[in-house]
């Protein structure tokens, strides 16, 4: 790690966090060497796994550092989490593009009424998501690719980084993985809304968004971000674009991502 990047690591982890756990936060994120580290984040009970050196230290700077999914400064998030306390039971979240699990951490940590699904395809990804999920119980890790119907997806790695993982359906070389349908999830749950879905699937929203849409019109919350700078030409972006601006949702744009937020029937808090 340069000395730019661990500087900036350095002050975001003690603005965030504080100077003492700011520090130990950091020197897990920026210490020399290969192996797993534990960071601890304060108001977590548990530690997070990250591999040294990889763009896991990237999406915790996303996530931890810099907040990108905590919206609780905008009013539709606050009264989104106050219908969560009282929506009907059973209740789901849908974390698609789950990568190493810390997103679901966080998500698991908004809404502890809710079972979160922790989609991701790549095996070694998912195993990390296993490590950093197994003390929390209303996390469920699923080994598969979000997709419209059944079909088997092949993946395929862009670069040398681990969020660099792409699918497809199968057509050539490589390990594959089943997929899985939101309705399909919303049902295994036994759930009549989601809370909430978040979906940084590298382009495969194409495939999302092109039919089987009866859960959107059941979600309260999405947050997607549009990838079409990886997928140029593919119209993933308008299809996805398309299926949200049909529906009733208000629109926050913020750094990477649109959240979308269902709120008729929500005080605003």
């Amino acid at each position: 790690m340069g000395l730019k990047n661990a500087l900036r690591l350095l002050y975001r982890a003690v603005n965030q966090f504080g100077v003492l756990a700011g520090l130990k936060a950091w020197w897990a994120l920026a210490a020399p060497g290969g192996a797993l580290r534990a960071v601890r984040v304060p108001g977590f009970d548990h530690p997070l796994w990250l591999r040294a050196g990889t763009t896991d230290i990237a999406s915790f700077e996303q996530i931890f550092l810099r907040g990108e999914l905590d919206q609780r400064r905008f009013p539709q998030c606050r009264a989104l989490r106050a219908y969560a306390r009282t929506a009907p039971r059973p209740c789901a979240v849908v974390d698609g593009g789950a990568y190493i699990g810390l997103s679901s951490v966080w998500l698991a940590r908004d809404y502890p009424e809710a079972t979160i699904f922790a989609v991701e395809p790549d095996p070694a990804n998912f195993a990390m998501i296993e490590r950093n999920t197994a003390a929390w119980p209303n996390i469920v890790p699923v080994q598969a690719g979000l997709w419209d119907r059944a079909a088997t997806l092949s993946l395929r790695r862009e670069g040398f980084e681990p969020w660099g993982v792409r699918v497809g359906e199968v057509g050539g070389e490589g390990p594959t993985v089943p997929t899985v349908t939101i309705n399909q999830l919303m049902e295994r749950a036994g759930a009549s809304e989601l809370l909430a879905v978040k979906l940084i699937i590298e382009g495969a929203e194409k495939s999302v968004f092109r039919g089987g849409l009866e859960w959107l019109d059941r979600t309260h919350h999405v947050v997607f971000m549009p990838s079409d700078w990886a997928t140029p030409g593919e119209g993933a972006g308008s299809l996805a674009f398309a299926a949200l601006a049909a529906r009733p949702f208000d629109w926050i744009v913020d750094g990477q991502c649109v959240y979308c937020y269902r709120m008729a029937g929500k005080p605003l808090a």
